[in-house]
Order: C-alpha cells, then sequence, then structure tokens
C-alpha cells in the first residue's frame, strides 16, 4: 500500500501495519486508519500518520522522554501497550508542547490505537518542552 504526503512523499508500507483508531483522534475522529513513521532524521519523534487522509499527521514521543513517573493506570503493561504523547510543533522552540493530558495508546496485541483522557491533573494539555 502507499501514501503520499509533502512532507515524508511517497510511502509504501504493508497493510498489516495500519493501526485502527475506531473513536479517531480528538479533533480528527472521522480518520480512523493510522501507521506509525519512524524516520531517523527525525529523532526521538515519530510520526502518527493518517492512511484515509495522509496530510493529517501527529509528531508523538514516548512520554518517558518528557516526564518522569508518567502514570497512566495501575495495572498498565508497557508489554501490550505502547503510549505516546502529540507534540504541537511551532517554529519559536519556546511553543514546542506535548499533551500529556491525552496521551495515544496503541494496543500492541489487538493492533488497535485509542486516545484517551486521564483524570490526573498534574498532566497538562501543554506542557511545553523548553522554556
Amino acid at each position: 500500500m502507499k501514501i503520499k504526503n509533502s512532507q515524508f512523499g511517497e510511502v509504501e508500507f504493508d497493510e498489516n501495519i495500519i493501526i485502527p483508531f475506531p473513536e479517531g483522534i480528538i479533533g480528527f475522529e472521522d480518520l480512523k486508519r493510522f501507521i506509525i513513521i519512524h524516520d531517523e532524521d527525525c529523532e526521538p519523534f515519530r510520526w502518527l500518520i493518517s492512511v484515509d487522509e495522509p496530510e493529517v499527521g501527529f509528531a508523538i514521543l514516548e512520554p518517558s522522554l518528557v516526564v518522569q513517573d508518567y502514570y497512566v493506570r495501575a495495572g498498565f503493561d508497557p508489554e501490550v501497550y505502547a503510549l505516546f504523547v502529540i507534540v504541537t510543533l511551532s517554529h519559536e522552540i519556546s511553543k514546542i508542547s506535548v499533551n500529556l493530558k491525552a496521551p495515544v495508546v496503541i494496543d500492541k496485541v489487538k493492533n488497535l490505537g485509542r486516545q484517551v483522557i486521564l483524570e490526573n491533573a498534574d498532566f497538562e494539555v501543554s506542557y511545553f518542552l523548553f522554556g
């Protein structure tokens, strides 16, 4: 399968890496299928790209790279779930932030994705990385 977007050009991938998001992503509920692109030139960022609308994509990071003791819930098993936070990029480095309040959780066993809203009041929607 192939998609094309302005950032990565034409991307060829196997259909089995498509991650269904039955509820979509907040603000993009109509987009249900995504892939994760790992571009070494963009480390430590990865990219969650819509298969259905390839120009829609989100920079994502593992939350452990941002804050210590990021807690989702009791029983969260990193062997089963991959966890990412969505990054809001900016040309001004001081305005780059991550959404700690609503991480993206991917069930690696069922190959399903979901954005969840955490009840923890300590986690911010806009946690600035620099500044």
